[in-house]
């Protein structure tokens, strides 16, 4: 049990079954977490998410976007709630569809007294995929095999949203001159702080491929990916 009281930041898009499973388990292992659930569902998902979060009270802070505006901008949009309404001097993102493992989360945040970005790594050694397709494997090594190479930065793993930040990082990012929205903004965050000297490191995770609902990524994302990952780098030589 992790008693040392931090924020969550979840972004949902169609997740209802998934938010009301995962809630309860995240509560069990960090008690005193505050949980911002970033929606981005319409119509009878969005009312459903909704009442789920209503259970709980004011630890879970609920917010309808009424419609898709993309992972990376829930994510800022959470940090900003976080470092308005809360106090917490940790703030960690992480998935709604159970990919990732809140008994994981005390791990992620203890490094946070000494570095300002953590990092769970899918890739490094300790780490294990289970359920995940090959063709989804595939897709994100070669985004991260084309980050490494382009971007340079000592991580195995730029593309997977559980992460814990410091306050201070966050403080910064909510101003960064961030320009990505989907999960490419992933890499944008990374590399921003590290070209501002901001400590970065990655713990080993297990990572599960969702059970309920219907994944985000597809060709689309990856072209997109793919796009923002040249875009990265091109705009830092300008």
């Amino acid at each position: 049990m992790f008693t040392q009281p931090i924020t969550i930041i979840i972004p949902a898009f169609n997740e209802s079954k998934n938010i009301s499973l995962l809630l309860p388990r995240i509560f069990r292992v960090v008690p005193k977490a505050t949980i911002i659930i970033v929606d981005d569902s319409m119509g009878s998902e969005q009312k459903q998410t909704q009442k789920i979060c209503q259970k709980y009270g004011t630890s879970v802070m609920y917010h309808s976007r009424n419609g898709k505006a993309g992972r990376g901008s829930a994510v800022l949009f959470g940090m900003r709630m976080a470092l308005t309404r809360t106090n917490s001097k940790i703030v960690v993102e992480m998935d709604a569809d159970l990919a990732h493992d809140p008994k994981e989360i005390p791990m992620l945040c203890a490094p946070i007294r000494d570095v300002d970005m953590v990092v769970g790594s899918r890739y490094m050694k300790g780490s294990l995929i289970a359920k995940w397709t090959w063709s989804r494997l595939i897709q994100s090594k070669i985004i991260n095999f084309l980050l490494t190479y382009w971007l340079g930065l000592h991580i195995t793993d730029y593309t997977n949203g559980f992460r814990a930040y410091s306050r201070k990082a966050c403080q910064f990012l909510i101003t960064a001159p961030l320009r990505e929205k989907g999960f490419i903004v992933l890499s944008e965050i990374a590399y921003m702080l590290h070209s501002h000297g901001f400590r970065i490191m990655e713990v080993p995770i297990t990572f599960t491929d969702r059970e309920y609902g219907k994944s985000n990524a597809n060709f689309s994302e990856l072209m997109h990916s793919l796009r923002g990952v040249f875009l990265l780098r091109y705009r830092s030589f300008r």
